[in-house]
């Protein structure tokens, strides 16, 4: 079945980054025009976690244009959260007349459009990514400044990352372990199984930082028996070990563990993190789970009141997902964005991720390019 390449319509064509009104004389914004394509990013190797096998990753892109300065969104939808590339496509392009409506003048237009257009894209935590993505890029090229600037970091600092090595069949294992051991940090995902196999390997192999995500494929008996032995092999934290359903079961874990526990699935949006604390040591923030990087930045300020740790993690997605990934990645104690890194082809040049370190670019917006331009531009 032939994927869907990018199909921007021609009216779209790049134009040069203008300065924002106030500083040009006689500079009038233009009302907000947009268009969402879909693109499928094979990844470098089939993909599996406990809860499934991808050999890639269809993903949506949006585009912003305000006066011919163009900005990217992404959404990268995920099953497990009852998102598809359909419905998320569907959605954003049935939000073009409400962006027809807006003008980007200032940095409090980006969350008022933002909230006003959640509403709309409302169930759909992808769709919303994309837009506040896309409306942060778009106002970072528009000041001729950084997203991470924007947001109060100042200039972006290079991260250790986490690499990732999947669930792997036996044939396989030996090959990704050399292929990943020497990276600072290793992040090793489990099933049900829970084989220590692949962390014995790593650890024989000189691994030196391990983490482990459970993708809630644990039992609460087999999470208490598991933990010791996790410290045993030297891992720092555990993600997400039982199903989201049984969060209640982690008030009775979470004491007895000898290893941080970090919420994934359990903590998806800002509202879900005030009852992470009692249940989970930290909480795992990944942009397109929770709606974009303006409600990601909500998590992050409510986790450091509640005293809670931070990972900044991703799915499969390009460099303008994990460029914008980045800027939370700035305060964060764990940091996993290897998401570009597992793809064979990534159309965005961003981030640098190079042994394990992602270093990422300062230039206006979220800072990314595309590395073509689309099919029919």
């Amino acid at each position: 079945m032939m994927r869907p390449s990018w199909d921007f319509p021609s009216s779209f064509h790049p134009g040069c980054s203008i300065v924002i009104a106030g500083y040009v004389k006689n500079y009038v914004p233009s009302m907000l025009r947009s268009y969402a394509a879909r693109k499928f990013l094979p990844a470098r190797r089939v993909f599996r976690t406990g809860r499934d096998a991808k050999p890639g990753v269809e993903n949506v892109f949006l585009v912003l244009e305000q006066n011919g300065t163009l900005g990217y969104g992404e959404a990268s939808p995920n099953r497990y959260f009852v998102e598809s590339v359909e419905d998320v496509q569907l959605r954003l392009l049935g939000l073009a007349d409400f962006l027809k409506q807006q003008t980007l003048r200032s940095f409090e237009d980006v969350a008022r459009i933002w909230s006003e257009a959640k509403d709309i894209l409302f169930p759909s935590k992808a769709a919303m990514c994309a837009v506040d993505l896309a409306l942060w890029d778009l106002w970072g090229k528009l000041l001729q400044n950084s997203s991470c600037d924007i947001a109060g970091f100042g200039v972006a600092k290079s991260l250790k990352s986490a690499v990732t090595l999947s669930v792997s069949h036996a044939e396989d294992l030996n090959a990704r372990i050399s292929e990943v051991s020497t990276y600072p940090l290793i992040k090793v995902k489990m099933d049900s199984s829970a084989d220590l196999t692949p962390l014995k390997k790593l650890r024989a192999a000189g691994a030196k930082r391990l983490l482990v995500d459970a993708n809630a494929s644990w039992s609460p008996e087999q999470c208490l028996r598991l933990l010791p032995e996790l410290e045993k092999q030297g891992v720092e934290a555990v993600e997400q070990p039982l199903p989201p359903a049984m969060d209640a079961e982690m008030e009775k874990i979470l004491p007895a563990s000898p290893l941080p526990l970090i919420a994934d699935e359990s903590c998806v949006t800002p509202e879900d993190v005030e009852r992470m604390a009692g249940r989970f040591s930290g909480i795992n923030i990944k942009l397109v789970k929770c709606g974009g990087l303006t409600p990601a930045l909500t998590m992050l300020e409510t986790a450091r009141r509640l005293q809670l740790k931070v990972m900044t993690g991703c799915m499969l997605e390009s460099s303008l997902l994990i460029s914008a990934g980045a800027i939370v990645a700035q305060k964060a104690d764990w940091v996993d964005l290897d998401g570009s890194w597992l793809l064979a082809e990534d159309p965005f040049q961003g981030p640098v991720f190079e042994c394990g370190v992602l270093t990422p670019i300062s230039n206006p917006g979220l800072g990314v390019a595309l590395r073509d331009k689309p099919d029919i531009l």
